[in-house]
C-alpha cells in the first residue's frame, strides 16, 4: 500500500497521536507498539520500557562503539507526564525520518508495511 502525505500533515499527526498514545499507556500498563517504535527511532534506543511503579518511561541508548567488549546501555528515565515534550524534542525533519513518521501513521503501529511518498 502507497501512503501519499505532506511533512505538515506528517508532523501534525505526530503531534495528535502523541497524547493519545500516551493516555492508552496509562490505561494498559505498557507502551503502545506505535509509540515505542517511534520513541526507539528518535531515541536510537537500544530498548524502550515502561515502568508502571514509578510511572516511567525507560530508554536505553547504547553510548559508543565498544568493539573489544560488551556494549554499554545508559538508561534514560522520564515521567509519563512529560513523555509529549520530551518526544517532541526528537522529532527530525529528514526525509528518511518523514517516511518513518509516514510508515508509522499510516500502518497504525507498525513502521514496515506502507511505502511513503512525501509531497
Amino acid at each position: 500500500m502507497t501512503s501519499y502525505q505532506s511533512r505538515n500533515q506528517i508532523h501534525s499527526e505526530l503531534q495528535r497521536m502523541l497524547p493519545h498514545q500516551i493516555e492508552e499507556c496509562k490505561e494498559c500498563d505498557e507502551l503502545p507498539p506505535a509509540l515505542e517504535e517511534l520513541i526507539k527511532h528518535n531515541f536510537q534506543a537500544t530498548f524502550v520500557c515502561y515502568d508502571k511503579r514509578t510511572n516511567t518511561i525507560e530508554v536505553g541508548i547504547e553510548e559508543g562503539e565498544a568493539v573489544n567488549s560488551y556494549p554499554e546501555i545508559t538508561v534514560h528515565k522520564f515521567k509519563l507526564e512529560e513523555a509529549v515534550s520530551q518526544v517532541k524534542k526528537t522529532f527530525r525533519n529528514s526525509d528518511p525520518d518523514l517516511q518513518f513518521y509516514g510508515k508509522l501513521l499510516a500502518g497504525h503501529g507498525r513502521a514496515g508495511q506502507v511505502d511513503v511518498v512525501l509531497v
